[in-house]
């Protein structure tokens, strides 16, 4: 148990990264102006990229989210992220590739890709929270969920 945060739900915290990507993610990319295709083919090298940020102001503010500042913090959070974990983002949950096909990318087998999909998922829940605040978002989306007391999975 970690004694500087709280205790993750950890399926809950998974769901709600899937939910990001399956209900949220569209809808950014078209209120931001923004193109998908600059999420679908950014830089998957093994070494980290390093960005200075957009502060950009210009993008379009709708009901009190900038949507722009948003993808913004999207693409760099899936940059900063481990190669495995980059490609997995990518090419799961933005490409809709099959597993098969990430498989194949990867060079691994399906429970190995189990395993680094959720690493994944969890590598992007905790830097989206940094790369929101680096972008200027409001409102910040903390994608964790936590257990409110100890064995409550809710």
């Amino acid at each position: 148990m970690s004694l500087l945060f709280p205790e993750l739900n950890r399926a809950r915290t998974l769901q709600n990264v899937s939910d990001f990507f399956e209900y949220d993610l569209d809808r950014l990319v078209l209120m931001s102006g923004k193109n998908l295709t600059d999420l679908k083919s950014p830089q998957i090298s093994k070494a980290p990229i390093h960005s200075t940020g957009s502060n950009s102001r210009e993008d379009t503010m709708i009901r009190g989210l900038d949507a722009g500042a948003m993808v913004d913090a999207v693409k760099d959070t899936i940059l900063h992220c481990s190669y495995d974990s980059r490609v997995i983002l990518i090419e799961l949950f933005i490409n809709h590739k099959t597993w098969f096909e990430v498989e194949n990318i990867l060079f691994c087998n399906h429970k190995r890709l189990g395993f680094l999909r959720k690493k994944a998922m969890f590598e992007f829940a905790d830097g989206f929270d940094y790369w929101q605040r680096r972008h200027n978002c409001e409102p910040i989306i903390d994608l964790h969920a936590y257990k409110r007391n100890f064995g409550d999975t809710k």
